[in-house]
């Protein structure tokens, strides 16, 4: 057993045979598969919609010899088919007939439950990683329903099994409607492909195909190597598909490696034998003065033995201040010894004490920013569902950004909402609560969720318990009430990649700022279109719309008369439907108003 002390020896020797809780069910009440023990209710009701009828007397024979078509250990399985057969003492072809449909419920039933767990605990089908292995998961379980003109909706799949499963995960139904929309944004994108692909495969299916491309092709266009060689056999011709062409996929996307922010110099220095560096910003944000002892220097490089500077990590910016006479610019961590960079190397010396003060205004900002984030993956979790998690964040003095884990790009409507959520638990003035505690002790009392943007390292965690609103194991500088930040002011939003999404936002006093620009803009806006503020939006569409009509020489005479009004960031609305970025919108207006002088005079 691994304890936070190290190894100890179990009181009781198991022995771990990987047999699990399906095979003791499949074993006891001795049916022909796996499938009918855990979830006969939803295989009932799949041989129903598809009229597949379960030759449990064939199966019992065939399940044994099943081991023999393991297409990661057969080289050819076509050979391996007519040795089952062979076996069973019946035609290859019959036999194949008989097995496959099967098969094919069987798996649609155990993909569509793998889905709603995985879904249910908040991942997401991605062309990344691990989680590419869902996207194919549903890709297969709907490539099996297409190629059986099967009338049968996965969603509804997911649907029987959270029924079967309520009374041992009584959860699963909760999370039902977010699976739901999550497969159904999938299930769009499987068709999009779909068209794509008729559109290609008659280019492609003529070519000489490595499994390479094979993969290349499944990858950037979605197109199964079933359907090239489908439409290759039209042809008269012949594509090899590795039998284990999914995993060599899966096996891609999971070496594929993100690039992460490095909250450590890769230039290292000598540090040998220096004490771990006391911390002092962990409990309050606000205490920005203090005594140390200086242990070493190199160069402009300070270790003291206690600091209240914070050094930059958690995508989190260092904090920068004063140390004795010199200016501190720059401050990391190499190990658990924090650095202070100066501007100049210091008039100090070793063993000497020295007085260190924080610039407790870009403090306070940092803070701020750090708390929102927090707070804004909280309101973000109410508005988009409970599978929205940080993937990563970034605290800068005049902007911060969080990445969440969302199945598609966030509306505007949706971020409005995340706003109000968010702005709504600032004026609440819920507590934060910064305490340390044993790693293993905080991951039973509050569960992985701690672990947002990545697993801390340690033994020992500081958690950040946003009273009951959330709780993240993190290290940064946190406000001490979520009033404290003031006010939230959400900018924009953008798809980083399939599955993450990510949200820019200020906080405080950069919110106000940037609140207080873009009403002076909007109020530009609005007076060189002539109309309210909240009616920028639709003039600008209107403005643009006759101003493609002039282009085509169809518009006798320019007026804009829009009244329609618009509820959300006016700015970035506008920026969108004119297609240019929010500091060029005056002059991309001012250009087009230009353009369509003379007309209707």
């Amino acid at each position: 057993e691994t304890t936070p002390t190290g190894s100890k020896e179990l009181d009781i020797k198991v022995l771990d045979m990987g047999q699990g809780q399906e095979r003791a069910a499949w074993f006891t009440q001795g049916t022909a598969t796996a499938y009918d023990a855990t979830f006969p209710e939803v295989i009932k009701k799949l041989t129903k919609i598809t009229g597949v009828i379960i030759d449990q007397e064939l199966l019992k024979k065939f399940v044994p010899l099943s081991p023999y078509l393991n297409v990661g250990e057969v080289e050819d399985i076509d050979k391996a088919w007519k040795d089952v057969a062979g076996k069973l003492k019946t035609d290859v072809n019959k036999l194949r007939e008989s097995i496959e449909p099967m098969a094919a419920v069987y798996a649609i039933a155990e993909h569509a439950r793998a889905l709603l767990i995985a879904l249910s605990d908040g991942a997401l089908p991605s062309n990344v990683g691990g989680m590419y292995n869902l996207r194919v998961l549903f890709r297969k379980a709907m490539g099996l329903i297409d190629k059986h003109k099967w009338n049968v909706d996965i969603c509804d799949v997911c649907g029987w099994h959270a029924l079967e499963l309520h009374p041992l995960y009584p959860e699963l139904s909760d999370h039902l409607d977010n699976v739901r929309k999550i497969l159904e944004v999938e299930k769009l994108r499987y068709r999009a492909t779909q068209e794509k692909t008729r559109a290609v495969l008659a280019k492609i299916a003529s070519q000489k195909l490595t499994t390479k491309e094979l993969i290349e092709l499944y990858d950037s266009q979605g197109i199964a190597p079933e359907l090239v060689a489908e439409e290759a056999a039209k042809q008269g011709k012949k594509v090899s598909i590795p039998k284990n062409f999914y995993a060599l996929v899966a096996e891609k996307h999971e070496k594929e490696v993100e690039a992460v922010t490095k909250t450590e110099r890769e230039e290292k220095l000598a540090l040998e034998g220096l004490p771990d560096t006391e911390i002092l910003f962990w409990q309050d944000w606000k205490p920005a003065a203090f005594d140390a002892k200086v242990l070493k220097i190199i160069d402009k490089n300070v270790i003291l033995d206690k600091t209240v500077f914070y050094p930059v990590s958690g995508g989190q910016l260092a904090d920068h201040g004063e140390l004795g006479k010199g200016r501190v610019v720059d401050v990391f961590k190499q190990g658990g010894v924090i650095v202070h960079v100066l501007s100049e190397k210091p008039s100090f010396k070793v063993g000497e004490k020295v007085h260190g003060k924080v610039d407790l205004e870009r403090r306070k900002q940092l803070a701020q920013h750090h708390t929102s984030t927090h707070i804004v993956n909280a309101a973000a979790r109410i508005v988009l569902g409970p599978h929205a998690n940080q993937a990563s964040a970034k605290k800068d003095i005049d902007k911060a950004s969080i990445d969440l884990t969302h199945y598609q790009t966030i509306t505007d409507a949706e971020l409005t909402r995340i706003e109000e959520e968010a702005n709504k638990i600032v004026k609440r003035g819920l507590k934060v609560t910064k305490s340390l505690m044993p790693k293993e002790e905080a991951e039973r009392k509050y569960g992985f969720t701690i672990y947002q943007g990545g697993v801390a390292p340690g033994k020992m965690l500081r958690i950040v318990d946003i009273d009951g609103i959330d709780i993240e194991a993190c290290g940064g500088t946190h406000l001490n009430n979520t009033s404290e930040a003031e006010v939230i002011k959400l900018i924009k939003s953008a798809k980083v990649k399939d599955g993450v999404v990510r949200i820019i936002f200020a906080a405080g006093k950069a919110a106000k700022k940037i609140g207080e620009e873009q009403k002076k803009s909007v109020d530009e806006l609005a007076k060189l279109l002539g109309c309210k503020p909240e009616q920028v939006p639709g003039r600008a569409q209107e403005l643009i719309n006759q101003w493609k009509k002039a282009r085509k020489k169809k518009l006798e005479q320019f007026k804009l008369t829009s009244t329609e009004e618009y509820i959300g960031d006016i700015v970035a609305k506008t920026a969108e439907i004119l297609q240019t970025q929010p500091e060029y919108l005056q002059k991309t207006i001012e250009r087009f108003l230009k353009d369509l002088e003379g007309l209707g005079k």
